[in-house]
């Protein structure tokens, strides 16, 4: 009988163990992914702002200015879609969403910019496009870095709606009528 006992501890503090084992490496996980996201995206954000000194150090006069302002443009499109491609983990509501349109408005700016340079003549009406798509994926960006920081911009949800919690821009846009920054 004394075996009985001493195995049915045995066996209980074994599964005692796997269990918190399993409950340690998932909050590790957890903690891996926030900590990779928050890597990526600090990353990300020093990549646009030295996309973004870059693009304002351009001498306008210079030969390849366009080309110059083009190549930045296309290497910040770049790295919008790696930031959009990246898992969001819990607890960032709406963040994924504004990744992607960012990401989208960030494609949209700088293919309507290659059009608006690259054609044979300059193209004021395509470059204003490119401009207001270039200013949408900013502001979507404003938004993500109030969420990561705890605040949830009251632009994007409405509490008074059923299911309006969602995060998703283009709904208060079909709402108002309006298409939002």
């Amino acid at each position: 009988m004394n075996s009985y006992k001493r195995k049915k501890k045995y066996w209980f503090c074994f599964l005692l163990i796997l269990l918190l084992a399993g409950t340690v490496a998932g909050c590790g996980k957890k903690d891996a992914e926030l900590e990779n996201y928050r890597m990526n995206m600090n990353q990300f954000f020093e990549n646009v702002r030295i996309f973004d000194s870059s693009i304002n150090a351009i001498d306008p006069n210079s030969e390849t200015a366009v080309n110059d302002l083009l190549s930045l443009l296309d290497s910040m499109n770049t790295s919008f879609a790696q930031m959009a491609s990246l898992e969001v983990p819990e607890g960032f509501p709406g963040v994924d969403v504004l990744a992607d349109e960012a990401s989208q408005y960030m494609s949209e700016a700088v293919s309507y910019y290659h059009q608006a340079y690259e054609g044979e003549n300059f193209d004021a009406a395509l470059e204003d496009a490119a401009r207001q798509n270039y200013e949408r994926a900013n502001v979507r960006l404003q938004y993500i870095v109030s969420i990561l920081h705890g605040d949830i911009p009251e632009e994007i949800y409405t509490y008074d709606e059923p299911g309006g919690e969602t995060g998703d821009v283009e709904s208060s846009e079909q709402e108002t009528g309006q298409e939002s920054p």
